[in-house]
């Protein structure tokens, strides 16, 4: 699989606080944007995310960041994720863990 960059997976943990899961290569399609509502404006960015390593450790409600983080501390840009899917049929080298975020 062709990947553009890396991703990092942050967890938050029982105590409210946040630790990193991994950090993987990765497949980054982002789109930036912003919804009208009635009472103002609402951040709408969104992301699709193909990570060609099965053994990531990445689940709903986890957060993700593009770009590798060393330390948890500058979560800017994280988004939150809502689905995240592995696909893993079809050769070694299809096989991916599919990740929508928001």
């Amino acid at each position: 699989m062709i990947t553009n960059g890396y991703c990092t997976i942050v967890c938050p943990d029982d105590d409210g606080n946040y630790k990193i899961v991994g950090t993987y290569p990765c497949m980054w399609q982002e789109t930036e944007g912003y919804e009208v509502k009635k009472y103002g404006e609402e951040n709408a960015d969104k992301a699709a995310v193909w990570i060609p390593d099965l053994s990531a450790d990445v689940k709903k409600h986890d957060y993700i960041i593009r770009g590798e983080l060393a330390k948890v501390g500058d979560l800017d840009g994280m988004l939150t994720v809502m689905s995240a899917a592995r696909r893993d049929y079809g050769s070694e080298d299809m096989r991916h863990i599919e990740i929508g975020a928001r």
